[in-house]
């Protein structure tokens, strides 16, 4: 009777404890959207660190449930790639002392959102001798964008250490578009166009226009992000400031509350156009 009642009580636990991680998962998930609806940029980059924290011990916490592992993967990358290494790329144009510091910083949470989506992925994707493109299936594609967004970053890091892994960064994008065209928000198209369009300003070839069309057939209108990389990536590797300033004019002057369900996300957008536009004489010098 009393072993009985043991496992009765453990199996009665189980239950619970896998209702309440239900619940949490769902809130937590609504909480996602609810932060892609915020307008005000500070309070989106001062709440991403807690939110980084408190997925983690819910990830922890259940480790059964894969959904927050998802969630807290996507919020190391979003807090990494959205709010620090855009204050490296700020520190960088400006030429400012502390870009050495935040680039280090940068490249220890850009391992950890490869190792996060590495760990959702196959085993066989841990190493990247073995990856197999053309088996890549349309569940695997967001993982695998978030880890070339990653990638992309180091590269940026450090143009001439990552020129080996740009080759793969391309191929892998290139595949993640034929099986999932405009997964996550076209992010597929928009940064293997900024890619391209980096690699054609040194060393030719496409420039990304194809990309960044594609995108914006995809995305329709109201994603700001589009004009702002197409600016930074076509227009520089042109060496077309006429073009430069057109597309970030037409993001600064967009009416963001159109499109609530991407507020963040253009906000965040628009951040980048002020800084490019800007620093004009930088990224097109003697122009």
């Amino acid at each position: 009777m009393k072993l009985l009642l043991v496992l009765l009580l453990a199996g009665c636990s189980s239950f619970f404890e896998n209702k309440a991680a239900t619940s949490t998962l769902k809130i937590l998930q609504q909480s996602n959207v609810a932060a892609r609806r915020l307008a005000d940029v500070q309070l989106a980059r001062e709440a991403a660190p807690g939110g980084v924290v408190q997925l983690a011990a819910f990830a922890t916490a259940y480790p059964a449930h894969r959904g927050f592992r998802v969630l807290h993967a996507e919020a190391v990358c979003g807090y990494t790639l959205g709010f620090v290494f855009d204050d490296w790329e700020a520190a960088s144009l400006a030429g400012r002392d502390e870009a050495r510091a935040i680039a280090k910083r940068l490249e220890g949470l850009l391992a950890t959102c490869i190792a996060l989506n590495l760990e959702l992925l196959p085993k066989t994707w841990r190493d990247p001798a073995q990856w197999k493109l053309a088996s890549l299936t349309r569940e695997e594609v967001p993982f695998v964008l978030q880890i070339a967004s990653a990638d992309a970053a180091r590269i940026a890091l450090d143009p001439i250490a990552g020129l080996p892994r740009l080759e793969r960064t391309i191929a892998t994008l290139s595949r993640c578009i034929e099986v999932a065209p405009g997964a996550r928000d076209a992010e597929g198209e928009i940064l293997l166009g900024s890619l391209l369009a980096g690699r054609a300003r040194f060393l030719g070839g496409p420039d990304g226009e194809a990309q960044f069309t594609a995108a914006r057939r995809l995305l329709g209108d109201g994603a700001v992000l589009v004009d702002v990389m197409y600016a930074r990536g076509v227009a520089v590797a042109r060496k077309d400031r006429a073009l430069f300033t057109r597309h970030l004019d037409a993001a600064l002057a967009a009416d963001l509350s159109k499109w609530p369900d991407r507020r963040l996300a253009n906000e965040l957008a628009r951040v980048k156009a002020e800084r490019y536009r800007g620093s004009i004489d930088s990224l097109l010098p003697g122009e």
